[in-house]
């Protein structure tokens, strides 16, 4: 699914080196002109606003796959401790450090 891609800056408006005569007719070219600009402004503010929303669903998507996997995890613990005949007698066997650090998540 791609979106089209959104431009990163504002274009310029054009600039003359004489000015336009104040006449009905380029009162109205300008009040085009600006009108053009409206609709593709609300037309890109739509684009972000359904963008928006595609993020907040993705975000709710991963914290359930994170609970998800907690749950899973926390089973996981639960059912190896209740099977105490596959664990090796502590006194015979000595800790081991991990080579791994621990993790915690933020959010």
């Amino acid at each position: 699914m791609s979106l089209p891609r959104v431009p990163r800056s504002r274009p310029r408006p054009k600039l003359r080196s004489i000015p336009r005569r104040k006449t009905e007719s380029a009162l109205y070219a300008e009040m085009q002109q600006l009108t053009v600009e409206k609709q593709r402004l609300h037309q890109e503010l739509e684009s972000i606003q359904e963008r928006q929303g595609q993020i907040h669903a993705r975000l709710q998507e991963i914290d359930q796959a994170m609970q998800n996997l907690k749950q899973d995890a926390e089973a996981f613990v639960d059912y190896s401790e209740a099977e105490p005949s596959s664990k090796p007698k502590p006194s015979s066997v000595k800790p081991q450090a991990s080579r791994f650090p621990p993790m915690t998540f933020d959010y």
